[in-house]
């Protein structure tokens, strides 16, 4: 049974119960006619037999009078017999093997090596309380009667066996077609298997059963599956892209201190900028490790009520004095404003945000923070008036290591890419969401938005 295939396996079962069934009701309804039919022999013969002694009820010594239907009535035929069960009229059309005794008002069975027949026995009386010396009898042959049963029992098993082979047909041709998309499935798979093309699809159509949705289920699946392989291939790109230019300088700073340096003051301008470089690095691989603790959802979390005001201004306070552009910041922070946050989760969406504007700002330009609430959310604004974002950067900038103006590099502003795709993580897990207007030349605002009460969406390790 394991080598058969589904198809031909349901096809099998669903036969199985057709035929028990089929069988059951054929059975069922052949032991009710029969049982209808023998009932109805029984009334029969005992109607005939007591309507034939009342023909007979005339005085002692008269001929046995014949009555107009003779001797067989509605498929009964009848006798009259003496006391010693000699005919004395009528005769029997059947060869009883054996001839029963005479018993008043019975029904007797006999079964002989072929047949079976009723036996119905009755004494005559006369209307005076009389006896007279004569029996009549009524014998019918239920072999005979059940003839019809049988005939009509051959034709309906017929016909039944040609309608379970019309069915079995029909539903081999349907359970395959129903099955089809599961053929595809597999083909896909090996597909995938043997060429690790992540682009191979099932396609089967619309269609609302349960094979199109797990034939659709699949492709969507395909689809993350794919897109996650690009998106590995791209970090690993990128993030090696990002460690080779330090890694160059470092060794390139190195090599100018052990081969060309001759003064305390190059060795000390190398070692300068190798401990840049260092830290560029441990910047990077931190935000890597974190980035993948995001996408394994083991990001460690701690909920908590947090005055989202004093977290604000805290971390404004420390990016003025790390940001030494001549850029003025400006504040609109409403005051006492608390929610349910992870604390370190939120300064570090806050400071990617105020960093992002600084580093995108103009000589001389500004960026404004803003925090207010409403009934059930609460809003936090960060705008400059500085290079802004063009409309076709606009999609992209949450995708990693993407950066809108490629002149500006991670040299120069220290930014990798990484902050806005940390805060579109960051700002889901606090169950809001993050969005952003900008025009190219004009600037550019963040508005974050969470509900007041956050709930944690990230496990716990």
């Amino acid at each position: 049974m394991k080598k058969i295939s589904i198809k031909l396996k349901i096809t099998l079962w669903y036969t199985l119960v057709m035929m028990i069934v089929a069988g059951a009701v054929l059975a069922i309804l052949t032991s009710a006619s029969q049982e209808m039919i023998e009932r109805d022999i029984a009334e029969r013969i005992t109607k005939s037999v007591m309507t034939f002694s009342r023909i007979l009820d005339k005085p002692n010594g008269m001929d046995i009078p014949v009555p107009k239907f003779g001797f067989y009535e509605q498929g009964v035929h009848m006798v009259v017999c003496d006391d010693n069960n000699n005919v004395i009229a009528g005769n029997i059309p059947f060869e009883l093997e054996t001839v029963p005794e005479l018993i008043d008002n019975e029904i007797q069975t006999v079964t002989d090596s072929k047949n079976k027949y009723y036996i119905y026995t009755t004494k005559v009386r006369r209307r005076n309380g009389e006896i007279e010396p004569y029996w009549v009898k009524g014998v019918v042959s239920v072999t005979d009667e059940m003839y019809a049963i049988r005939s009509a029992v051959k034709t309906n098993l017929i016909f039944t066996i040609i309608l379970i082979i019309i069915a079995v047909a029909g539903g081999y041709f349907i359970i395959g077609r129903a099955l089809s998309p599961v053929t595809k499935i597999r083909n896909t798979a090996e597909k995938i298997s043997k060429s690790s093309d992540l682009s191979q699809r099932i396609h089967i159509g619309g269609g609302k059963d349960e094979i199109h949705s797990l034939a659709n289920t699949f492709d969507n699946m395909l689809d993350k599956i794919e897109q996650a392989m690009e998106r590995e291939k791209q970090f690993t790109s990128d993030a090696s892209h990002e460690l080779r230019t330090p890694v160059a300088v470092i060794l390139s700073e190195c090599e100018y201190m052990t081969d060309c340096a001759k003064t305390y003051d190059d060795v000390k301008e190398s070692a300068y900028s190798v401990k840049y470089q260092a830290e560029k690095m441990s910047k990077l691989i931190s935000e890597l490790l974190t980035i993948s603790r995001m996408d394994r959802n083991t990001m460690k979390t701690e909920f908590e009520e947090t005055d989202i005001s004093e977290l604000l201004n805290f971390v404004c306070d420390e990016q003025e004095e790390i940001h030494s552009e001549n850029i003025t910041m400006h504040r609109d922070i409403e005051e006492g404003i608390v929610s349910n946050a992870d604390r370190f989760l939120l300064a570090r969406l806050f400071i990617n945000l105020i960093s992002n504007a600084y580093s995108y700002g103009k000589d001389g330009g500004n960026v404004t923070v803003s925090l207010y609430q409403d009934k059930d959310n609460i809003t936090v604004c960060v705008s400059d008036d500085g290079i802004g974002i063009s409309e076709n950067d606009l999609p992209k900038i949450w995708e990693r290591f993407y950066q809108a103006d490629s002149s500006r590099t991670a040299n120069e502003n220290g930014s990798m890419g990484l902050g806005l795709s940390m805060v579109k993580w960051i700002a889901e897990c606090h169950g809001g969401d993050v969005s952003v207007q900008s025009k190219s030349g004009e600037g550019s605002r963040f508005n974050f938005i969470m509900p007041k009460r956050s709930s944690v969406s990230v496990d716990t390790v």
